[in-house]
Parts: structure tokens; sequence; C-alpha cells
């Protein structure tokens, strides 16, 4: 059984070209062959992409280098064997290097079988190969498609819930319940900003943490009325990418602090906060809220306040592994330190509390 194959001869010699397709022949392939010695009909037959192509290293109007090289400019993927009657070794290096899939010397043609077989074999397995790694990124489109349909619907049945609250919210007489309807609606808007902001994103596994510090402070902001000309929010915030499963409990923290700022640290309407967050090393993190205004109550104790807001504060830190410290009078400072190690870890938190004031 012979194997067909279409065979490009670049060669000025039509004896050498007899004994190239003799040995063909005998090594089982029945070429449909073309003789070229010049550039010009070289480049018409290579429009019809022949198996392999068998190169004379010099040609009196051509060379083999160039033929090699208008190969590889038309971006096909076609053996190239360089078949020459003399060659030294540091030519036969070069052609290897520039791309030459093998090179026999005339004298040597019983070679040609099998080098020919093996370059189709490796063209084989490298067609394989690409054929797969479309297969791959195919999938992996997909399965990114999806991931961001699931980041989108999150977010939109987040946003529901944060509107049947308020809808909810609107039957309340009582501030005080009023309050704590808001409460969650910003905490669920926090968790729906970072799904959102996944949507968007290049990275998919990432989240922007200075732009989500950015838009959770604005969306705080109008929720609670404040005046930003009355309150002054500064953000210093460094080129930092979180994972979800880091970005959404350190979210709710900042939610909870900003929150807390907001709120309870301005009864003249008028202050500053200040949101820091950065990396050492990309593994410890650290996140700072700091206002000037009138400070913790003194009776306040952290590690067992029964506020939701510090329990969930001091919850989320523990997930995050990480410790908080507290300092007040004047104004108010609390620390969020954590680290995030290759194997994320989860520890116990600690928290460190300490009262300028006292």
């Amino acid at each position: 059984m012979t194997i067909p194959l279409r065979v490009l001869i670049l060669e000025d010699r039509p004896s050498d070209a007899e004994l190239i397709l003799y040995e063909l022949r005998r090594a089982g392939f029945e070429p449909d062959w073309h003789l070229v010695e010049t550039e010009t009909a070289y480049r018409a037959h290579l429009e019809r992409a022949p198996d392999v192509i068998l190169a004379d290293y010099t040609l009196p109007l051509f060379d083999a280098l160039t033929a090699l090289h208008l190969v590889q400019e038309a971006g096909l993927d076609i053996p190239f064997i360089v078949v020459t009657g003399s060659i030294n070794e540091e030519v036969a290096v070069d052609c290897m290097k520039q791309g030459a899939t093998d090179y026999l010397l005339k004298d040597r043609l019983t070679r040609l079988g099998p080098a020919v077989t093996q370059a189709l074999e490796r063209k084989r397995l490298r067609v394989e190969k690409r054929r797969a790694d479309e297969q791959v990124r195919a999938s992996l489109r997909e399965k990114e498609v999806l991931l961001r349909e699931i980041h989108h619907r999150v977010k939109n049945n987040l946003q529901i819930i944060s509107s049947l609250l308020h809808l909810q919210s609107g039957h309340l007489v009582d501030q005080h319940d009023q309050e704590i309807f808001k409460e969650s609606q910003n905490r669920i808007q926090s968790m729906a900003l970072i799904h959102e902001k996944l949507y968007g994103s290049n990275d998919l596994g990432k989240i922007g943490f200075p732009e989500y510090i950015r838009n959770l402070a604005n969306h705080l902001f109008r929720s609670y009325g404040v005046n930003p000309d009355a309150i002054a929010l500064e953000i210093t915030a460094a080129d930092i990418a979180l994972d979800i499963d880091t970005a959404v409990p350190c979210g709710l923290i900042l939610n909870e602090l900003l929150s807390n700022s907001l709120v309870h640290a301005f009864p003249a309407g008028r202050g500053q906060i200040s949101i820091d967050f950065r990396s050492q090393d990309e593994k410890i993190f650290t996140l700072t809220v700091r206002d000037n205004g009138v400070g913790l109550p003194w009776t306040l104790d952290y590690r067992k306040a029964e506020s939701l807001g510090w329990q969930l504060i001091n919850a989320l830190a523990g997930q995050l592994g990480g410790t908080i410290e507290v300092s007040s009078r004047p104004g108010t400072l609390i620390k969020i330190v954590f680290e995030i190690p290759t194997s994320k870890r989860r520890g116990k938190q600690h928290v460190e509390y300490t009262d300028s004031g006292r």
C-alpha cells in the first residue's frame, strides 16, 4: 500500500530529482510532484500547500534559505528538508536554526524516506496539538462566558434582594428598624458590587480593589445622604487585585467601618475620613480606616461587642486570618492586617485594642 504524497522539489538537475522520486517510492510513497528552480514558479506552487518541500541548498537563480523564509512568511506549516550535494556542518546547523526540518546529502539519499516519514509525523503531532490547544481555548472561552453570566446573575439577584428590603423598609414606622434595613441593604450592595466588578473585569478571578473602594464609598455616601463637601474622604490604595474569597470579606469589613464613621463619628456633620489599603510583598495586606470624629465609646469592648456590625468585623477578620488594631480618642483608627498565603490558610483572629485617650 502506497502513501499519497504531494511533493514540491526545488532542484535544477532533473537527474537528481529522479533519484529523489526513486527513494520516495522505495519508502512506500506515491509522489504527486512538481519540479521548480525559480522563485516565481516556487511561489505559484507554494500556494497549493504541498505535503513536503525538498530543496537543493543552492541553485543558479534561487536558494533553499530564501525558499524556507517564503514558507515562514506565508505562515505555512510544511516540512522543509534541504537535500544538497555538499554542505558543511556550520551551514547545516544554520539551516536547522532557521527552521529547516532536516537536511540530507545527495550521496546518502537512502535516509530520505525515513526523514520524510519522521517529518510528516512531527507535523501530524503539531496539528493535533494545535487542535487540542484550540479546543482548550474554546472550552475556556465558553467557561468564561458562563462565569460572567453567573457573576451577572448573582449581582442581579443581590440587587433584587436589596430592592425588596428597600420596599419593605417603606412600611416601617420605627426609625431604628429602618436603619437596620438600610444597613442590610448596604451589606448586600457591597457584595453585589464585587460581582459587578468581576463581570466587567478582564480577569474573572480577581477584582481591582482600589476602584472597588471608591465605588463602595460613593454608594455609602449616597445611601446615608452625606454631603461630600462636609465630610471629606481621602483614599490611598495601592494597585492591588484580590480574589473573590478575599474581596468579599474585605469589602464587607470596609462597608462596616465606613458606615460606622459616616453614621456615628460626626454629630456636627463635618469631618474627614481616610481609607488606606496597601500590601507588603503581595502577601501581607493592611486596610486602615481613620476618622477625626468623636471617637468610640469608652465602654465598648470590640472583642465582645453585641452589635451586628462589630460581630461581622471580628468574624470576617477571622475568616481572613487577620488581626484588628483599634485606636480611639482623638478620632478613631481601625487597622485590619491579614495575609494570603499560597495555601490560603484560614487562621483565628487576634484583636489588639489600644485607646490613646485612656
